[in-house]
C-alpha cells in the first residue's frame, strides 16, 4: 500500500518515470544514479532531472562521492524518503478533498440553470442577466437538478477520506519505526560514550598507578641514600 501511495505522488510530479524510481529505490539505500539511469533507460542527465524534481518535493534524498574513475566528478547515490513522500501525498489529497467539498457546497447552496437544447449550464447570476434565456439559442432555461452531481461528489469525498485515513496509518507506522531507530541509535551512542568514559577512567587509573610507583621508587631511593 505504501509503495502504491508513493507511486501516485511521484507520478503526479514527474510522470511514469516517478513510479519506476519508487520501484527501484523502495527498500534500498544509496542507489547509484548510473544504475537508476540504466534501469529507466534514460540518459544520466534525464535521470538526474527526474531525481532532482522528486528531491525538491522531499521524496528522495542523496549523498555524493567523488569517483576517481570518472576524473574526480561526483556520483550521486539516492535513497527514498517514504515519510516525506506520504506527507506530500497527504497534502495533495487534503487539498483535493477541500476543493471537492467546496464544489459540492456550492452546488448544494446555489441554484443552477440548464439549457436542454445547448446543454449549457448557468449559475443564477448569469441566468438572471440573460433573463433566464439561453444566450446561444434563446430557449427558456430550466432549473437544474444537482442532487446527482452532489451525490457523486459526496461519494468521492468519502472515498478520498478513506484513502487519507490509510495514509495517516502508514505515516503512523513509519513514525513508530523511526522512533525505534532513534531509540536504538541513542542507546548505541550512550553505550559508546559509557565505554569511552570507562576507557578514560582506566587510562587515568593506570597513569596514577605509574605515578604512585615512581613516587614509591623515589622514596625508597631517598631512604637508601640516607
Amino acid at each position: 500500500m505504501q509503495v502504491a501511495f508513493l507511486k501516485t505522488v511521484a507520478s503526479s510530479i514527474v510522470g511514469s518515470s516517478g513510479a519506476a524510481v519508487i520501484d527501484l529505490l523502495h527498500g534500498k539505500k544509496n542507489v547509484n544514479e548510473f544504475l537508476i539511469a540504466k534501469k529507466l533507460k534514460l540518459t544520466i542527465n534525464q535521470t538526474r532531472n527526474v531525481l532532482y524534481k522528486l528531491s525538491d518535493e522531499g521524496l528522495v534524498g542523496f549523498i555524493r562521492k567523488k569517483d576517481p574513475k570518472k576524473g574526480g566528478w561526483y556520483t550521486y547515490f539516492w535513497t527514498l524518503n517514504p515519510g516525506k513522500g506520504l506527507s506530500k501525498y497527504r497534502e495533495m489529497l487534503s487539498k483535493e478533498i477541500g476543493d471537492m467539498r467546496n464544489k459540492a457546497n456550492v452546488k448544494r447552496n446555489s441554484k443552477f440553470f440548464l439549457c436542454k437544447n445547448c446543454h449549457l449550464e448557468f449559475d443564477e447570476e448569469h441566468a438572471l442577466n440573460n433573463s433566464y434565456s439561453c444566450p446561444e439559442c434563446g430557449d427558456v432555461l430550466e432549473v437544474k437538478d444537482t442532487s446527482l452531481e452532489i451525490g457523486v461528489m459526496d461519494k468521492e469525498v468519502a472515498k478520498l477520506e478513506t484513502t487519507l485515513q490509510k495514509i495517516d496509518s502508514e505515516i503512523g507506522l513509519l513514525n513508530i519505526e523511526d522512533n525505534k531507530i532513534k531509540i536504538k541509535k541513542a542507546k548505541a551512542e550512550d553505550k559508546k560514550k559509557k565505554k569511552e568514559r570507562e576507557e578514560r577512567k582506566k587510562a587515568k587509573q593506570k597513569e596514577l598507578k605509574k605515578l604512585d610507583k615512581k613516587a614509591a621508587a623515589k622514596s625508597v631511593k631517598g631512604k637508601k641514600k640516607k
